[in-house]
């Protein structure tokens, strides 16, 4: 009667981890999507709806780089965007010092790569284009 008791314990604890490993497909596959030589660092999720006039990006977070250190910051739209996922790096001063949008030529760029030259906190801003609505991903990545 243990022995029984006993695995029956066990079996329902290991199907209940089991489902604590399930993944968003779309973190999945723009993750791998980031190179051979990235290590996965973390994602953001971004959902949001369509925006009024703005002008600033809508979805922000702060994070710790660290200097002489290579990024690469990926973003992956899900099919239903409207929109195209954008994404703007600014120090603690606020100054822009990165962008996966080209203001002159009009291009976005699906992945972007940042040398960190000072530590420090930075803060990363996603929207998607002209504020339409949207859901997509941000990996960060370091380059080894």
């Amino acid at each position: 009667m243990k022995k029984t008791i006993i695995t029956l314990i066990f079996l329902f604890t290991l199907g209940v981890l089991s489902f604590g490993q399930v993944t968003d497909p779309l973190i999945s596959n723009c993750a791998i999507n980031t190179g051979a030589k990235a290590k996965y660092l973390k994602d953001f999720r971004i959902q949001l709806g369509k925006a009024g006039i703005q002008s600033d990006l809508r979805y922000k977070a702060n994070m710790s780089l660290w200097k002489n250190t290579k990024y690469r910051f990926t973003m992956c739209n899900a099919e239903n965007s409207k929109g195209k996922l954008i994404l703007a790096i600014k120090d603690e001063s606020n100054k822009l010092i990165l962008s996966s949008f080209d203001k002159k030529t009009g291009k976005i760029y699906s992945f972007i790569d940042f040398e960190c030259h000072k530590s420090g906190l930075y803060q990363i801003s996603y929207d998607f284009t002209d504020g339409q609505p949207g859901s997509g991903v941000g990996v960060v990545s370091m380059i080894k």
